[in-house]
């Protein structure tokens, strides 16, 4: 399968680049080739879990990145080696989409976190283009809705 991959400039995301830059460090680790929602995701959970408020909203709907990563391994396989571009980030189409939704989620004056992200793959459940990582929530037993309120609700909080 084809997939094709857009390239996002680093220095110019508003967005968390420390989100990006862990979730293309995992995707590397993976061989993937690009960045793929299941990255983001993977790079977020393990941003909200060292969050304390965050944490225990991860912890009660069993979210977890070693459950994320274990359950994204079958989704994200090994493909064509990342490009070695130090100042760009070569993502598919749904992740460029979960960031979109990150930066609304956000508003226009606050930079994009990691709950943000997490909120974003959980908005974007129905969607068929946000790639597969709402199935990794699926696979471990997260009901969307619960999880999406008590995310939103621990975020105000922290």
């Amino acid at each position: 399968m084809q997939i094709a991959a857009l390239s996002v400039a680093v220095p110019t995301l508003r967005l968390g680049r420390e989100i990006v830059l862990l979730a293309e460090q995992e995707s590397r680790e993976t061989g993937y080739g690009f960045l793929d929602a299941e990255h983001l995701l993977l790079a977020a959970v393990t941003l909200c879990d060292g969050t304390p408020g965050l944490r225990a909203v991860l912890e009660a709907h069993g979210v977890s990145p070693e459950r994320v990563r274990s359950a994204s391994s079958v989704f994200v396989g090994a493909g064509a080696g990342c490009p070695d571009v130090t100042d760009r980030v070569t993502c598919s189409p749904a992740a460029a989409r979960i960031l979109a939704r990150a930066a609304r989620i956000a508003g226009p004056l606050e930079r994009v976190r990691p709950h943000h992200v997490v909120l974003a793959v959980l908005d974007g459940v129905d969607d068929p283009f946000t790639g597969s990582a709402h199935d990794v929530l699926e696979r471990l037993g997260v009901e969307p809705r619960r999880f999406r309120r008590a995310l939103r609700r621990a975020a105000r909080r922290a």
